[in-house]
């Protein structure tokens, strides 16, 4: 983004607008947040609200970039900018629907995701990776401030039991391994396919950045987005890959891999490139998914997993990924948990629900739910830090 003649000596309006932008920002963040924590809700009014403000703002820049154009003003922003605040704002609205599809966050999450996106180009000119690249780097820092209050209510909770003398802290950990990790096949026909399901993306990614350069695959170039993708939506890829389709792109993929050797002026390089790369990235994305979502799911979602007979089923409430899978596979439902988003059970679903637990043969039958922890703050926190520092978590850590 360029800012043309710059001069805060002789015209502070573009500071005064930054300046502002940062003190709305604050405010409106703090008071969702409260809100938040108080209702476990994020209203549409507060959405609006940043909508309103942000509008505002924008329509201050441009009047600034108007009366600069005239040479009334040295400190002002040009019309490229207002074209790369919308590509900005695209690319956050699709990647926030992206986690929404994914079930990792509410559509109230997603909105607020949205919201204080539309802040941070008003606050700082000049973040890194604008106008195509901030919605990523503003994600790793809000799921890495998310982990950290994950983990530090739990080990809150587990040390407030060991207090207590409680043989049951840090039980997840312990069954995790003994039910999970110890039970784990690596050589069996399914966990071999979906790694070698895997592999294959990775390399088909790989053939298609060799082949087709930067022309196509601009966005995917980048594997941290493409590891973005992969996690987030997992749920759905993983289902993808046991269907029939995908072993006939499979064998198209490998097909055109094939005869691509042909093609390409040094065949060898070219399959070495592919492979060595995909094994790379197979590694990572697994390492990163284990760490991530195994740990994170089935120890700490565990943790705040509660038991619900029939009669306290409400819609709101959330079920545990494992009942989910569980209850996706029964035939009763017909495929009416298939799309289960974060925001709870519909009326719907809650009814087919009862009725099936009201004739269930075991009458004391009960289901797992997981209490929702507020998002919210770990969304306003990864974003202030952006902000402050232009830089995500993961690259300070490096």
């Amino acid at each position: 983004m360029e800012i043309m003649n710059l001069n805060q000596y002789s015209n502070n309006i573009l500071n005064l607008i930054s300046y502002i932008s940062l003190a709305a920002y604050l405010l409106w963040g703090v008071s969702v947040i409260k809100e938040d924590r108080e209702t476990g809700k994020i209203k549409n009014s507060k959405i609006l609200l940043a909508f309103k403000i942000t509008g505002i703002l924008i329509f201050a820049n441009l009047i600034n970039t108007v009366v600069g154009y005239y040479g009334k003003s040295s400190n002002y922003l040009n019309f490229i900018f207002y074209k790369q605040y919308m590509i900005h704002i695209f690319y956050s609205i699709i990647f926030s629907l992206v986690l929404w599809y994914g079930e990792i966050w509410p559509a109230g999450d997603s909105k607020f995701f949205i919201a204080n996106i539309l802040f941070l180009p008003l606050i700082r000119y000049d973040l890194k990776g604008f106008p195509n690249y901030i919605w990523i780097t503003t994600l790793i820092n809000i799921f890495v401030f998310s982990a950290f209050f994950s983990v530090f209510y739990y080990l809150k909770d587990n040390i407030a039991l060991l207090k207590a003398g409680d043989n049951n802290a840090f039980k997840e950990i312990k069954e995790f391994y003994l039910n999970k990790i110890k039970k784990i096949k690596w050589n069996s026909p399914s966990a071999l396919f979906s790694i070698f399901g895997i592999l294959s993306i990775f390399a088909y990614k790989q053939m298609f950045n060799l082949i087709l350069g930067r022309y196509v695959f601009n966005i995917f170039h980048r594997t941290d987005i493409f590891f973005f993708l992969m996690f987030f939506l997992w749920p759905k890829i993983s289902q993808f890959l046991r269907t029939r389709l995908w072993k006939y792109i499979m064998i198209l993929m490998y097909a055109i891999m094939i005869l691509a050797v042909f093609v390409v002026s040094n065949p060898l390089q070219f399959i070495y490139d592919i492979l060595l790369t995909a094994i790379k990235n197979t590694f990572k994305f697994g390492s990163i998914f284990f760490l991530g979502k195994i740990i994170f799911e089935q120890i700490i979602e565990t943790h705040n997993t509660y038991y619900v007979t029939a009669s306290d089923i409400k819609p709101g409430m959330v079920l545990s990924s494992n009942e989910l899978e569980i209850l996706r596979t029964n035939e009763v439902f017909k495929g009416l948990f298939d799309d289960m988003f974060k925001d709870g059970l519909n009326e719907e679903q809650v009814d087919a629900l009862k009725k099936w637990m009201e004739n269930h043969p075991d009458k004391n039958i009960k289901l797992k739910f997981v209490k929702a922890r507020p998002f919210a703050e770990g969304i306003f926190l990864g974003c202030l830090f952006e902000i402050i520092f232009n830089i995500n978590l993961v690259s300070l850590l490096k």
